[in-house]
Parts: C-alpha cells; structure tokens; sequence
C-alpha cells in the first residue's frame, strides 16, 4: 500500500519536519495534505476573525480602576488575579513578580521572568534568549535553496517561507526594479541609448553629479540599499536611469582623470 503523501497545490512529496517531531508536517484538507510550503503562502492570506469570550468585567480590586488596556474593536482587556478580577497594568505587575524555577546552561541562573527557551544547548533563561535572539538559527524548509536552518525566516507571497539569504536577494530586486521604473517614466530603459535588453545593466545616475555625496548624507553605500532610502523618501528629483555603458562615459566626461 502506497502511504506516500502528495501535496495538491504544488504536487511535491516533501514539506519541513521539525527536529522535535518525527513526522513531516503535513496540513490536512478535505481532499487531501498540502505541504508547509503552500500552508504559509495561504495563512498569510487570512485575517484574523476574534472568537466570542465570557469578558470579565471592572474595577480592578488591586488598584480600583474602572478601565483597562482597550483594542480598537472596544474590546477591554481583564484578568483574574490571586484577588480577583485586575487591569493589564496590574496583571503585567503581577507577572513581573513571578519567578520561574529552571536552569540557564550559559548564565546558570536558577530562575527567570517570563519562562524559559529551550535551544541545542538547553533551556536558557529569558534575559539570554533575548540578547542572541538574532543568532538562533530554526528549523524550516526554504522553497528556493532547500536550506533547513537558518536564523531569520519570512514568508514571501510568491515564494512562501524562504530562509533570510533569498528574502535579501528577491528584495533587492524588486526595489530596484520599483525604482528603476520611476526615473524611468515606467520604461525600464536608458534614457540616451534606449538600452532595455537586462535590467541588470541598467543603473540610477545622479543628474546634477555629487552622487557619493548624496549617498553618505542618506547613509547607504548604494545598490538596492541606497534604492530603498530613496523609495522612503518618496522618490526625489535628480535622477535619471542610464546604462552601464553610458553611465561610465558620463563619469569619465565629468572628471577624465
């Protein structure tokens, strides 16, 4: 009997399987599974619909406020305390005094506020999860290297989840193709010569010259970085799309040396 599973939007027969598991994580539907893949690019899809609650009700018996931390819907946040019913601000005190018993492998600390992480190493404690949060790498399946662990993964809407090497690569490319087409007029082409065969050799040129200038002031070294300030400034004047070729005689016209 064939237990071989296929996903039916993507028809692969390989989806991510965490390290704690000893399955692959495969979602079921109603027809079938769909890998890990194809799960993320439809959850990013969704909104969030609340779930209808038995809301508690004020004034806080630790502080007598009638009020607490309120979301946009009107909905008002509070919690049961070792009193009674209390506020967000009271709750968040409350927690801040809780210590939780553990074992931190890199700074032994016995316990800690807001529990613990475990990592390869062992279970650390909340102050150290925090200050290398940036460097855990997790566990995943990028869709465009096939790389399993990497420490900043994201969830592109064409790719799904793709580990932080390619998000880095497709966004340069999609900032750079924005920007081209604004000094462009939306032609994508070399505003002497016509060039338009790759954008590749296509390059953004400072009309007036000072192009270095610009570029310490704004704090980016160029390429898509320095592109991307220039989107959030809302594309300034001054600019102009040349080719590689004609973007070198330029420079070489301005200062033959």
């Amino acid at each position: 009997m064939n237990n071989k599973k296929i996903c039916e939007i993507c028809g692969t027969d390989k989806t991510y399987q965490r390290a704690n598991r000893e399955t692959p994580d495969w979602t079921k539907t109603e027809t079938g599974v769909i890998c890990k893949s194809c799960y993320s690019k439809d959850y990013k899809s969704r909104t969030y619909v609340s779930h209808r609650k038995t809301p508690l009700s004020g004034p806080c018996v630790e502080c007598n406020s009638e009020t607490s931390y309120t979301e946009k819907d009107g909905y008002m946040h509070w919690y049961s305390g070792p009193n009674g019913t209390i506020c967000k601000r009271c709750w968040n005190n409350f927690r801040e005094k809780v210590m939780l018993p553990g074992l931190c492998v890199r700074c032994n600390t016995v316990y800690t506020h807001h529990g613990w992480s475990n990592t390869p190493e062992g279970t650390i404690c909340n102050k150290c999860y925090k200050s290398n949060y940036s460097k855990i790498k997790r566990g995943g399946d990028c869709s465009l290297c096939g790389q399993t662990s990497c420490a900043h993964w994201r969830n592109d809407e064409d790719h799904g989840r793709i580990c932080g090497s390619c998000y880095h690569k497709i966004y340069g490319k999609r900032i750079k193709k924005e920007v081209l087409l604004y000094y462009s007029k939306n032609k994508l082409q070399c505003v002497n010569c016509g060039f338009n065969k790759n954008i590749n050799g296509l390059e953004l040129d400072h009309i007036e010259g000072g192009g270095s200038k610009r570029r310490k002031e704004l704090g980016a070294d160029g390429g898509w970085n320095y592109m991307a300030k220039l989107k959030k400034l809302n594309f300034p004047s001054g600019y102009q799309v040349l080719c590689a070729t004609c973007n070198k005689i330029k420079q070489i016209e301005i200062d033959p040396k």
